[in-house]
């Protein structure tokens, strides 16, 4: 890993270092970073699984996988299933628990499927919920898993119906505050924002540092996409983006902001768009977070080759919550998607080309991270 140099300088060298990067971040549309820049190289741990074993849920009756969460030992499936588009099944047994929410125009319906990566598990009490954005009428209802498994009926209800719609990224920081994400009206930036619950938007400097990213008119505005999650425990939240070679990590007060770039440059969003689409990089499919570390499906191969022909067997990338990287893991076969049973020890891994649902036995790096 390469940071900042720390070792004695000259006093000029260091101060004009310093000025450039601030530079940089203050008046650059062509990245999305924060002025804490790193840049990783190397991990100081790798490791190559090659014992994956497939799950099979056959018998379980499950509809057609889309993508999958692990929450201590419940594993949530999105499915095609339009009569019970999420499926709950016990880890390790694999016991179907149940399925719930439904396609529909019921008060608790959806348009189309709720994708479990993208929404806001926690728990209350004695209580395991999730809150789930209704991407399409602008809707955030929470559902009490623990209570609808316990008695095999939806427990839901709405807890904020006056929402903007069709948002790029929706998460809950509490039950009236929400960190929102949406595209302007030239689709040219994506902003992000925190809402209330009297729906009064306020922008934070943190937020206003990574809404500076634009792409030009016409362009791809996926260029700036990502998946962002948030740890409540540590208050903070990690923004992966699909094209960019570099991750943000942030907490909303500011006390904390980091880039962490994979690589010895940041892509430039200028450059991208001087490509080709089928030249552009796709380089991070997935985030997942756990309490001590967060990880990234590193695909890291053009969009051509990618959807043709799959060259390159992806890697998922560890990091503690500070942003310093833990270890490479390094597979020998195509996923997109993966988690990790934290209690029993094993990295469950998704592939959408294939519908190839696996898991590896990790407990020994598990100990050594």
């Amino acid at each position: 890993m390469i940071k900042r140099f720390i070792f004695p300088m000259t006093f000029l060298f260091v101060i004009f270092s310093m000025i450039c990067c601030n530079r940089h971040n203050q008046s650059s549309s062509n990245d999305m970073t924060l002025d804490d820049i790193e840049y990783v190289e190397n991990f100081p741990q790798t490791f190559f699984l090659n014992n994956a074993v497939e799950v099979n849920l056959d018998s379980l009756d499950i509809l057609g996988i889309l993508d999958f969460c692990i929450h201590d030992s419940l594993l949530i499936l999105t499915t095609r299933d339009k009569a019970g588009l999420w499926s709950f099944v016990s880890l390790p047994d694999y016991h179907f628990l149940g399925k719930f929410l439904k396609i529909g125009g019921g008060p608790h319906e959806f348009i189309q499927s709720p994708w479990v990566y993208s929404e806001s598990f926690f728990k209350e009490k004695e209580s395991f919920f999730v809150a789930i954005y209704d991407f399409e009428r602008g809707k955030l209802h929470k559902m009490n898993i623990t209570e609808s498994l316990k008695e095999n009926r939806l427990n839901i209800y709405t807890l904020n119906d006056s929402l903007p719609k069709t948002l790029f990224n929706f998460l809950m920081i509490d039950s009236v505050t929400f960190l929102c994400r949406e595209i302007n009206d030239e689709r040219t930036k994506e902003t992000r924002y925190i809402l209330d619950d009297n729906n009064k938007k306020e922008t934070l400097p943190v937020l206003e540092k990574l809404n500076r990213a634009s792409v030009r008119i016409g362009e791809d505005f996926n260029i700036l996409a990502t998946i962002t999650k948030r740890n409540a425990d540590k208050k903070r939240i990690v923004e992966m983006p699909v094209y960019l070679n570099y991750i943000n990590i942030y907490s909303l007060d500011g006390s904390f902001e980091k880039t962490v770039c994979i690589g010895k440059k940041l892509f430039d969003i200028n450059e991208i768009q001087d490509k080709s689409r089928g030249d552009r990089i796709y380089t991070f499919s997935y985030l997942s977070l756990f309490p001590n570390f967060f990880g990234v499906v590193f695909i890291n191969e053009d969009w051509e080759t990618y959807e043709r022909a799959r060259k390159k067997y992806p890697s998922i990338l560890l990091f503690d919550w500070k942003g310093q990287p833990l270890a490479e893991i390094k597979l020998n076969t195509f996923i997109k998607k993966f988690d990790i049973d934290l209690t029993n020890g094993y990295l469950y891994t998704f592939d959408s080309k294939t519908d190839l649902f696996s898991k590896y036995d990790i407990r020994q790096i598990l100990e050594k991270l």
